[in-house]
């Protein structure tokens, strides 16, 4: 202890005890907070990695979809219907915001415009391009959801870092130091009542010898 900044006087000694006592308790919080993020943490990307193989599936059984589109109205076709369709659509991303476990988790949601028509005739397409625009609705939710999970859990892994960082401070730095402190003063107050109580002791007897 560097007693420049430490006074070694029981003002001193109770002031770092209940800072010793503060800190113990915040301690204790944070490794509550921890566990709680922990275990957001494990059910989020529990959920992450089964959405994405969800996602995966969907992939797949898109791309065997899209070829049989292209087997039953051209490829020309197709491309042609996803231009009009670049160029008439407006999708926007509805963004809210979930407070959960301490942590402001993003919530996205697709709005697309209430007036939307098909950008081709009933009459001439075939069946497989409505399937098709369905299955991408579908695949594309998917993506929305994993892209929320995804800054879900970078933001959830972001806070149990900085509780971490605060616990290991306080573990290996704050507390052992406070206690360092009231140690080092604690030993030095006692040395100071002895000595004390010697100087009084040495100053009876002085005086019951001058009586004598």
């Amino acid at each position: 202890m560097s007693f420049q900044k430490v006074k070694p006087t029981k003002p001193e000694l109770t002031r770092l005890k209940k800072k010793h006592d503060f800190s113990q308790r915040g301690e204790s919080l944070l490794e509550i907070k921890r566990e709680q993020l922990h275990e957001i943490l494990t059910k989020t990307a529990v959920y992450y990695f089964k959405v994405r193989e969800e996602m995966r599936e969907q992939l797949l059984a898109n791309m065997e979809l899209l070829k049989e589109t292209y087997q039953f109205i051209g490829k020309e076709k197709v491309e042609r219907i996803s231009l009009y369709n670049q160029s008439k659509l407006d999708p926007k991303i509805k963004i809210t915001y979930v407070h959960k476990g301490g942590i402001d988790l993003p919530q996205l949601e697709l709005e697309k415009s209430q007036k939307y028509l098909p950008p081709y005739s009933f009459y001439d397409t075939a069946l497989h391009i409505d399937i098709l625009i369905k299955k991408l609705q579908t695949c594309l939710n998917t993506l929305i959801k994993l892209g929320r999970l995804d800054k879900a859990i970078y933001r959830i892994s972001e806070n149990y870092k900085k509780i971490n960082r605060r616990i290991d401070a306080l573990e290996d730095l704050v507390i052992p130091k406070l206690e360092n402190d009231i140690r080092a003063i604690e030993e030095i107050l006692s040395d100071n009542e002895r000595e004390e109580f010697i100087r009084l002791k040495k100053i009876k007897e002085f005086l019951e010898i001058k009586e004598t």
